[in-house]
C-alpha cells in the first residue's frame, strides 16, 4: 500500500517521538554510542529544559588528534563542551508543513520539539515527515481504573472512557464494600459469642491495643483485620468492578504494546498490570501489617522492626500484588466489560492524536489520575454510613 505523504492530513503529534536526550554532563564516548543506532544529532536537555544540540559534525575533528591517547582523553570531554545552539525548533502550535519547511530551510534531519519556556517534548525527525508513518500515535505512559460504569483511561492530560462521577461511585462503592467487611466479620464473631459460647474479647473491635504482657492478643487482632481484609477482596470480585478493571488492564497493555484494539486481542492480554493500584495497596498493607505483628514479638528490638518489615516488602510486594490482581482485584471480563474498555482506549487515542504536544500540568495530573475523584466518593459516604449506625444506635437505645 502506497504510503500518504499529504502532511495536512496528520496533526503533529503524529510526528512526535520520544527522544534519548545527552545530559550536559556525558560524555562524547557516550553520544557516540547512541548515534550509532539514533541520529547523527541528539538534544541535550537539562531538568527537561533544551540546552543545545551535538552533531556527528561536532566531534569529527577527533580523528586528528595526534596519539590515541590524545583521541581518548577528548572523548572524555562532556557534551557541553562541543553542543551548540539549536538551529532551529519547532513548538506545538506549528503544522506538520511548517516544521517540514523548518527542516528543509536548515538542513535538519532532526528537529527539536519545545514550549515557549524552553521545556522539552521530544524530536520531529525529516524522515518521517518525508515518509509520514500512517500508524496512530499512541500515549508512552497509560493509567486508569474501573468504575461501576465502565472503563476509565487517563495519559495524565486527557481523560476517556467513565466520567468524573463514575470515579466518585467507584470510592463509594469501596467505602461500601469495606464497612460491609467489618460488619460481616464483627457480626460472625457476636454470633459466636452469643450462641457458640466464644468468649468475649476486645480484640472484637477490630482497632484493639492489647496490653504489653499479652502481645499474643494484638496478633489475633491483627489476623481479624486480615479477616476483613480478604472479606473485602472476596466482595470486591464479587461485583462487575472487578471484570473492569481486568478490560482495562487489557486495554492499556493492548495500546503499550502497539496493538489493534479488538475485542479478540484485547481479551487475551494479561488481567494483571505492574503499574496497577493494587501493587500500592499490598506494599503499604504488607509493610504496615508485618511492622504491627513483629513489634508484638516477644523481646523484639522495635529498632529493627521496621528493616525488617521493608527487606520483606520490598522482595514481595510485586508478587503479592500480582496474585491479588489475578485472583480478587480482576475476574474474566465479559464482552461488555472488554467492549467498555476499547472504547475508552479508542477515545483517549483520538483525543491524544488530535491534542497539541505538551507537558501535563501537575494539578491536572492529579485531577485525571481520578484519585481525588475517588477518595471523596468514599469520604462523602463513609460519613453517610456513620450517621446512619449512630441514628440507628440512638434509634435502639
Amino acid at each position: 500500500m502506497p504510503v500518504s505523504t499529504d502532511l495536512s492530513a496528520l496533526p503533529l503529534r503524529a510526528f512526535l517521538r520520544p527522544a534519548l536526550a545527552l545530559a550536559p554532563e556525558d560524555s562524547l564516548t557516550r553520544f557516540i554510542h547512541l548515534t550509532r543506532a539514533l541520529s547523527a544529532t541528539l538534544p541535550v536537555v537539562r531538568n527537561n529544559r533544551l540546552c543545545g544540540m551535538v552533531s556527528l559534525d561536532d566531534v569529527l575533528p577527533i580523528l586528528n588528534a595526534p596519539s590515541p591517547e590524545a583521541r581518548e582523553s577528548a572523548l572524555e570531554r562532556p557534551v557541553s563542551e562541543v553542543m551548540r545552539p539549536p538551529a532551529a525548533v519547532a513548538t506545538p502550535q506549528m503544522t506538520p508543513e511548517e516544521v517540514g519547511r523548518l527542516c528543509a530551510e536548515h538542513r535538519l534531519s532532526l528537529i527539536p520539539l519545545v514550549e515557549p519556556d524552553g521545556y522539552f517534548l521530544g524530536v520531529l525527525l525529516a524522515s518521517d515527515l518525508l515518509a509520514p508513518d500512517e500508524a496512530r500515535p499512541r500515549p508512552a505512559v497509560i493509567g486508569g481504573m474501573a468504575t461501576p460504569f465502565g472503563v476509565y483511561l487517563t495519559n495524565g492530560s486527557l481523560q476517556a472512557g467513565a466520567g468524573n462521577l463514575a470515579l466518585v461511585a467507584t470510592g463509594a462503592l469501596m467505602a461500601v464494600l469495606f464497612t460491609l467487611s467489618q460488619k460481616l466479620v464483627e457480626g460472625a464473631l457476636w454470633l459466636a459469642h452469643r450462641y457458640a459460647g466464644l468468649p468475649y474479647s476486645p480484640i472484637y473491635n477490630l482497632d484493639y491495643t492489647p496490653p504489653a504482657q499479652q502481645p499474643w492478643l494484638g496478633l489475633l487482632s491483627l489476623a481479624l483485620m486480615g479477616g476483613v481484609f480478604a472479606l473485602f477482596l472476596l466482595l470486591l470480585r464479587a461485583t462487575r468492578l472487578a471484570g473492569f478493571h481486568a478490560a482495562e488492564h487489557q486495554t492499556v497493555h493492548a495500546i503499550e504494546r502497539n496493538e489493534n484494539l479488538t475485542p479478540e486481542i484485547v481479551r487475551r492480554m494479561p488481567r494483571a498490570h505492574p503499574r496497577c493500584g493494587t501493587n500500592l495497596v499490598t506494599a503499604g498493607v504488607l509493610f504496615f501489617g508485618l511492622q504491627e505483628a513483629l513489634a508484638y514479638i516477644p523481646h523484639m528490638d522495635m529498632s529493627i522492626v521496621p528493616v525488617l518489615a521493608g527487606i520483606v516488602t520490598l522482595f514481595t510486594w510485586r508478587t503479592v500484588g500480582t496474585f491479588l490482581q489475578e485472583r480478587f482485584t480482576t475476574k474474566p471480563a465479559r464482552p461488555r466489560e472488554i467492549a467498555s474498555g476499547i472504547a475508552a482506549g479508542e477515545e483517549l487515542l483520538e483525543k491524544y492524536q488530535r491534542s497539541l504536544p505538551g507537558r501535563p500540568r501537575p494539578l491536572r495530573r492529579l485531577w485525571c489520575m481520578g484519585l481525588v475523584q475517588i477518595v471523596a466518593g468514599s469520604t462523602a459516604t463513609l460519613l453517610v454510613l456513620t450517621q446512619l449506625e449512630r441514628l440507628w444506635n440512638l434509634w435502639h437505645s
